[in-house]
């Protein structure tokens, strides 16, 4: 198998998990917040999805380079962080709870 090829189902790979991760994590974080009485944050995940998939299709769709795979690590990266934020945002009493 040619390296690219192995680079590029590991990436759709991983691309498709952390979208399930986030669409997951959105809907506890849905019930969580409606439980707690917190703003309805969990929007964000749907954005962090978003620009996983964004990042997703560029990198499908365009030829590939590394300025490619580059452009397209960083719009998952940001997809990334927003999902962070949330995640945070929700469940950082956890953290709180176990220290």
């Amino acid at each position: 198998m040619n390296d690219i090829h192995h680079n590029v189902y590991t990436w759709d790979i991983a691309v498709i998990s952390f979208t399930i991760v986030m669409y997951l994590m959105s809907m506890l974080s849905k019930r969580l917040g409606s439980a707690m009485r917190i703003k309805p944050y969990f929007y964000i995940y749907y954005l962090s999805i978003v620009f996983m998939l964004i990042a997703e299709g560029y990198s499908l769709f365009a030829i590939y380079t590394e300025k490619v795979e580059m452009i397209a690590n960083i719009i998952f990266a940001i997809g990334m962080t927003l999902g962070l934020f949330v995640t945070i945002k929700y469940w950082g009493w956890l953290v709180k709870e176990l220290m």
